[in-house]
């Protein structure tokens, strides 16, 4: 017979039959349509049932008591005294309520203010007792164990995105990489709260999958949202030389000597100042070190081209000469140019693979181009140099 019909003869409703069958006090048969959905199909012994446990609920035996005394029948020696201390305790409670409510003039009408103050000037003994409380392990570290796979990771994003990286970066630019990461890691959990209102076979399997996922992303869940605002970049000449606060370019003695202060090729369009034919590019990556790349490029005429050129190779002698900058010093051709590179960590033009600090100058003797690149990283080769990408 159908659910419908057993709550008619039981008298329950429906989520409480649904209630005992989830706790396993009956177990009757039933069919599962596409959706999970269950057809519950019940026998006479299944009703029979159903109206007995009714019967010892309405007297105040607990669902667990219940399945106690269905699993073990000489459990219910000690669960009927058990039930009984607990009835004869609420009798004891409500007498003292009644008590006190006794004591009210049944015949006065009372504002809540002072019906309030009439109970409360009762004798102590009449209050209910306070249940005494008890803390629940289990629920305490469930609880925390949802707001590190969940709530943590999702905050640390937000702290990153919009409280800590937006204000720090010149030109801010979302790496978007690691908020995909965070969503998929906290991905399973979403999952395992939307299987948790489903009803199929092999539930607690997927569930515990899930939850081996959710337990393997937590690692990644604490360090990827801290990368999410990471870089910050710029490719209009305006701001040539306006770096992040993090950037330390600007206190390398070499780099302010080789990288003109400003350069002179530019002219004024509606008060604004345009280069001509000139090239730039600054980028600034931090994650727990930093990386950043700068790059200029212009043309000049040919006096002050050769000018340039002379200028800058004292500074790269002048700076090889200075041993405590640690600098090696190579001159090589690259296309068109030629490249003085003063540098530390790998060759030149070469794949990195530790730390490394670059400082080039190229000059392009037929077009008269000269082009400054320095590219600085404590990445450990994880980022290879800007300077790498241009064509030569």
């Amino acid at each position: 017979m159908k659910i419908k019909t057993v709550c008619e003869m039981t008298g329950l409703t429906s989520r409480a039959i649904r209630v005992y069958i989830e706790e396993q006090l009956i177990s009757p048969t039933f069919t599962e349509n596409y959706l999970g959905r269950r057809s519950f199909d019940f026998s006479d012994d299944d009703v029979e049932a159903l109206k007995h446990i009714a019967i010892l609920r309405k007297n105040d035996f607990s669902i667990d008591e219940i399945r106690d005394i269905i699993c073990d029948a000489e459990k219910s020696i000690a669960i009927v005294q058990k039930v009984r201390s607990r009835i004869e305790k609420q009798v004891e409670e409500y007498s003292l309520r009644l008590q006190a409510i006794s004591r009210i003039d049944s015949g006065r009408a009372y504002t809540i203010s002072e019906l309030a103050y009439e109970l409360s000037q009762m004798p102590n003994e009449t209050q209910p007792p306070q249940e005494p409380y008890k803390p629940n392990l289990i629920k305490a570290l469930k609880a925390i164990a949802v707001f590190i796979v969940v709530w943590l990771p999702i905050a640390l994003c937000l702290f990153s995105l919009f409280i800590s990286g937006i204000g720090y970066y010149a030109y801010p630019k979302v790496n978007a990489e690691p908020i995909v990461f965070t969503v998929l890691s906290v991905l399973p959990t979403f999952f395992i709260f939307i299987l948790s209102k489903r009803k199929f076979r092999y539930k607690k399997l997927f569930q515990n999958i899930l939850l081996v996922f959710c337990i393997l992303s937590i690692p990644s869940s604490f360090l990827m949202p801290l990368g999410i605002v990471t870089r910050s970049e710029t490719t209009d000449f305006r701001n040539y030389r306006d770096f992040d606060p993090g950037c330390l370019a600007n206190r390398n003695i070499v780099f302010q000597e080789l990288f003109p202060s400003w350069p002179n090729y530019f002219v004024t369009e509606n008060f604004k100042k345009v280069y001509l034919d000139a090239t730039y590019y600054y980028q600034y990556f931090e994650v727990m070190d930093y990386t950043y790349d700068i790059y200029a490029e212009w043309p000049l005429e040919e006096e002050e081209f050769a000018a340039e050129v002379q200028r800058v190779k004292e500074v790269f002698e002048k700076a090889v000469a200075n041993k405590t900058y640690g600098y090696q010093f190579v001159e090589m051709e690259k296309g068109t140019f030629s490249c003085l590179i003063l540098y530390s960590g790998n060759d030149p033009f070469h794949e990195v693979t530790d730390n490394y600090e670059y400082l080039i100058f190229a000059y392009d003797e037929e077009n008269k181009v000269v082009r400054y690149v320095y590219c600085d990283s404590l990445e450990n080769g994880v980022d290879q140099p800007y300077y790498l990408q241009l064509e030569w």
